[in-house]
C-alpha cells in the first residue's frame, strides 16, 4: 500500500503521541505501595523532633518557592528536571496534577531519589494528604534526620541555582 506524505505524517505523530503517553499510563497503573509501615514509623516520630525538623524544612521549601517566583517557572523546571533526571513536561504535569509547590516537588524528588523503598510521587502525596510532614515521612522511610536535612539543604541550593549537583543520582 502506498501512503501519501500526509498519511505518513499523521502516522508518525500518532506513534510519537503513543510513545510519550505510555510512561504516564504505566505509572498510573502500577500497584499501590503498602504505606502502612512508613505511616506507623512516621507517627512514632517524637513530637519535638517533628516540629523542629518541619520548621527547618519549611525554610528551604519557602526559599525554593521564592526563587521560582523570582526567576520563573521555566528556570525552576529546567533545574529540577536536570537534577532529578526527569523530563520537564513530566515535572510540570506532576506539579499541576498534585498541586505541589516547587519547594514541595524538591522535597518529594529528594526522598524518591534517596530512598530504597521504591515509593512514587503519588505515594508521598498520599502521605502528605494524610497530614504527615516531609520530616515525618523521611523518618518513616528510616532516614537519619541529620542526613535528610543535609540532603534537603543541598537540593534546595541546586534548585535555587546556588550550586551544581554534587553526585549523579
Amino acid at each position: 500500500m502506498k501512503m501519501n506524505p500526509w498519511n505518513v505524517g499523521v502516522l508518525v505523530l500518532a506513534t510519537m503521541a503513543a510513545l510519550v503517553a505510555a510512561p504516564c499510563f504505566a505509572d498510573k497503573e502500577r500497584p499501590k505501595a503498602d504505606l502502612s509501615e512508613v505511616r506507623d514509623r512516621a507517627e512514632s516520630m517524637p513530637a519535638d523532633l517533628r516540629r523542629d525538623t518541619d520548621k527547618r524544612i519549611a525554610i528551604t521549601v519557602e526559599r525554593v518557592n521564592q526563587e521560582a517566583r523570582d526567576r520563573g517557572q521555566t528556570t525552576m523546571t529546567a533545574r529540577l528536571a536536570a537534577e532529578f533526571k526527569v523530563t520537564e513536561p513530566s515535572l510540570l504535569e506532576d506539579k499541576a496534577e498534585y498541586g505541589l509547590s516547587w519547594g514541595e516537588l524538591t522535597m518529594a524528588h529528594t526522598l524518591i531519589a534517596n530512598s530504597p523503598a521504591g515509593l512514587a510521587l503519588v505515594d508521598l502525596v498520599q502521605l502528605r494528604r494524610e497530614g504527615l510532614g516531609w520530616g515525618a515521612i523521611a523518618f518513616g522511610l528510616q532516614f537519619h534526620m541529620g542526613d535528610f536535612e543535609d540532603m534537603i539543604k543541598a537540593e534546595g541550593r541546586v534548585a535555587m541555582g546556588l550550586s551544581k549537583s554534587a553526585a549523579p543520582k
